[in-house]
């Protein structure tokens, strides 16, 4: 039933040798001929191995078909090149909603450059509602509740539901795997939620619903993550923290990654049901044709309060094609898009403000084409509604709308339009403590500004050298409150501001300006 696979080492001049039992799944009565359902036999040899002490269970060459098959202490499944491990096109197949499955395990580890098929274009799986398909369908990998798990090089193709999830699991390495899921609703690439100490590394995500989502559905939340050097695509989302969210996410590390030809944002931070979100770091980042950019809402679904979003570096990402993703009509499955003219948002809600929030050395295209009616329409809170950077509509600023806000920095920004827009590039309102230098923006002369600003305090905006504009560079509504423009060469604009209350110009301190 198993054999032995012998490797020496000399150290020293003595030979250790060191013994890892393999345990081929067709010695237990498995057959990859694509039509015989394997799950018990494929279930004997984990059973057997992990009562061994451990060791390998093998997918040679072959189609093999299963249900549930649950994975077990010390067990490594591991996936021959040509090996195919594909979901029984049966709902009833899968007694733990999940193709591999595992629970309170130790130890237990995907790998291989075979294939898991989720069999999600199977029409056992499919609904007319492309948005959220038939319910209780499987995952293709489910692990709960587990420690030291290992998902290596394998590519995973069309889950009938999420393609991974791992839930409230300890010590997680993902690295080097593919995920192109495109075939019904609920595609999500992977699944983290409530985790600890996960690196999710080297990987290349192509999926119908969002490609990397971190959730937390527990107080536990999501602690100790980093994602690097992937490459991401989504009807959805690239990398999307949240919906659920209710004990937030710390100490989190995003670098090295390309998001490309993705629906909604680039990279989505959502707390909307309570929890912490801090210290979170995103660096190197670059995104074509991805519609929503980047996109941060402190929101209040549930809960006595909405919880805190505080302490985020993005720095070094350049984004062009922001609002030009379209579809691909000719697959099965597609997503509309939201309108091209939706900028990139920072919210939270009245009385409870995103905080200490830095955007360094920025590039951002957008798709333009806004008009002075865009300009002037109203954001809401929004605190209830599912968060998406949909959310808020149209916005006034074709680049960043920020509301609620408190300590913010903007170091080193340039947006562009494609097409000619006449809303300002910034729209401020109900912000404190705004730091802006080195910004550069494409402005219309029939704009009112390059910045709007509405009921802000402690603003302070220095080092910068607009283009040429017969507008002025700030206009200031409502109650406005410590304003510092200093060391900035305005020659090329019409005027440094304009101001809708005359009672507040006292709060206004222009100094060391090029006029």
């Amino acid at each position: 039933m198993k054999k032995i696979i012998l490797t020496t080492c000399i150290i020293f001049a003595c030979i250790v040798v060191h013994a890892q039992s393999v345990y081929d799944i067709t010695k237990f009565g498995a057959k990859g001929d694509g039509r015989v359902i394997n799950t018990a036999a494929i279930q004997k040899a984990v059973d057997k191995c992990s009562a061994d002490g451990g060791g390998e269970v093998l997918v040679p060459n072959g189609t093999f078909l299963t249900g549930t098959i649950r994975l077990k202490n010390n067990v490594t499944m591991h996936l021959s090149e040509t090996a195919v491990l594909k979901g029984a096109g049966d709902m009833n197949a899968y007694t733990d909603r999940a193709m591999i499955y595992a629970y309170q395990q130790d130890n237990v580890s995907i790998t291989g450059k075979g294939k898991i098929h989720g069999n999600g274009d199977h029409p056992a799986f499919h609904s007319k509602d492309m948005y959220n398909g038939i319910k209780d369908r499987p995952h293709t990998i489910l692990l709960n509740q587990c420690t030291n798990v290992r998902l290596k090089e394998f590519t995973l193709n069309n889950g009938a539901f999420w393609c991974i999830k791992v839930l409230q699991c300890n010590n997680v390495i993902v690295d080097g795997i593919s995920v192109v899921s495109r075939a019904v609703a609920n595609n999500d690439g992977i699944d983290i939620t409530d985790c600890y100490n996960t690196r999710l590394s080297n990987s290349f995500f192509d999926c119908g619903d969002d490609a990397i989502c971190p959730k937390s559905e527990s107080p536990v939340g999501v602690k100790k993550l980093v994602i690097t050097n992937c490459i991401l695509k989504s009807e959805s989302n690239g990398i999307k923290f949240g919906t659920a969210s209710v004990g937030g996410f710390e100490d989190i590390a995003i670098s090295n990654c390309h998001i490309y030809d993705t629906r909604l944002a680039g990279i989505a931070l959502e707390l909307v049901d309570g929890g912490v979100f801090d210290r979170i770091v995103i660096n190197n980042i670059t995104m074509h044709n991805v519609n929503g950019g980047l996109f941060i809402k402190l929101g209040h679904r549930r809960g006595d309060t909405p919880g805190i979003l505080r302490n985020v570096t993005v720095s070094n990402l350049i984004a062009d094609g922001i609002g030009l993703w379209k579809p691909d009509t000719t697959a099965s499955y597609f997503k509309t898009p939201h309108n091209s003219k939706i900028g990139m948002s920072i919210a939270g809600q009245p009385g409870y403000l995103v905080e200490n929030v830095t955007l360094q050395n920025i590039y951002m295209q957008f798709a333009g084409g806004g008009t002075q009616e865009d300009a002037q329409r109203i954001m809401e809170d929004m605190p209830k509604s599912y968060p998406e950077y949909n959310n808020f509509g149209v916005t006034p600023a074709y680049a960043f709308n920020c509301r609620h806000v408190k300590n913010l920095r903007f170091d080193n920004v340039r947006f562009e339009v494609v097409k000619e827009d006449v809303r300002p590039a910034f729209f401020f309102e109900d912000a404190e403590g705004v730091d802006i230098s080195g910004f550069h923006a494409d402005i219309s002369d029939k704009a009112t500004c390059f910045i709007r600003c509405k009921d802000i305090k402690d603003f302070f905006v220095h080092a910068c050298k607009p283009q040429p504009a017969n507008i002025p560079f700030f206009s200031f509504e409502g109650k406005n409150e410590d304003i510092t423009i200093m060391n900035n060469d305005f020659r090329k604009v019409k005027d440094i501001y304009r101001i809708e209350n005359k009672t507040f110009e006292k709060e206004i301190k222009a100094a060391n300006n090029i006029k």
